[in-house]
């Protein structure tokens, strides 16, 4: 990821709750109402954000270990990104920074961002979030392959078991039963 936000003159990207945050950090966080996300810089320091109630929480979960700032209810979320960004030697004030925002980040997070950071450019963040997906290691392919031949047996199986009278609980049962 930070090769291609270099490649691309990215100086940040924000990755929000849910999917992004989990592929790129390995925190598993849903998304809410509340912004709760991490900063990933070109230079690769990675820092969270979150309400400040849950960063013992927050902690627990992490998967990589990096700083978490905090922000209070009486507080805004987008400002302390900035201030992020500039502890970080990002020049926020600058016309030419680039903050690739998720993709998958609700509206209120880019217009809160957006607002904030008026003198930044703000671009998508997919052609860096898509490109690390779609490249795979043969170790994740072989995954992948192992978890599809189990899906397949699994279907093999419960067609064996089908007859006139199962109802749906009773599959749903074995095909839990079957995939665990």
């Amino acid at each position: 990821a930070v090769a291609l936000m270099r490649e691309q003159g990215i100086d940040a990207m924000y990755l929000h709750a849910g999917t992004s945050l989990q592929y790129f950090t390995g925190l598993k966080w849903y998304a809410s109402e509340r912004m709760v996300g991490a900063l990933l810089t070109a230079s690769g320091v990675l820092k969270f954000i979150a309400p400040h109630f849950e960063l013992g929480t927050l902690n627990e979960y992490m998967v990589h270990q990096a700083e978490v700032c905090g922000w209070h209810e009486h507080e805004s979320p987008y400002a302390l990104l900035f201030k992020m960004l500039t502890d970080l030697g990002v020049a926020v004030a600058d016309a030419g920074t680039v903050l690739a925002i998720d993709e998958s980040a609700p509206f209120y997070v880019f217009d809160g961002l957006r607002e904030q950071g008026q003198a930044c450019r703000f671009v998508n963040a997919r052609p860096v979030t898509a490109a690390c997906r779609m490249r795979k290691s043969a170790a994740e392919l072989a995954l992948m392959q192992q978890a599809k031949d189990m899906t397949l047996a699994v279907h093999k199986a419960v067609a064996s078991i089908l007859h006139e009278g199962i109802s749906t609980l009773e599959v749903e049962a074995f095909i839990d039963e079957a995939h665990r």
